[in-house]
């Protein structure tokens, strides 16, 4: 996800988790795992990029912020942002 809207307009974020209103993202470095930013869903761009890796970590419970950093650094280098 990439957000369109705030002081973080641009920054790649991962999908924590979601509710019915919002969705919790976090980066690795300015929004933490333990902190994710809360957004409502218009707030942000779907550029439905899955990391599989990012997946089962974040499934079994494993995923640390470091891992999240390397993801989304690869992901802007991919010139995928």
């Amino acid at each position: 996800m990439i957000s369109k809207r705030g002081r973080d307009k641009g920054r790649p974020f991962v999908i924590i988790r979601a509710d019915e209103y919002f969705l919790y993202l976090a980066d690795g470095d300015l929004r933490k795992l333990t902190k994710p930013k809360k957004k409502k869903f218009m707030h942000v761009q779907n550029t439905e990029f899955v990391s599989s890796e990012i997946s089962g970590m974040l499934a079994v419970g494993s995923l640390r912020d470091t891992v999240l950093r390397k993801v989304l650094l690869r992901f802007g280098k991919n010139g995928e942002v």
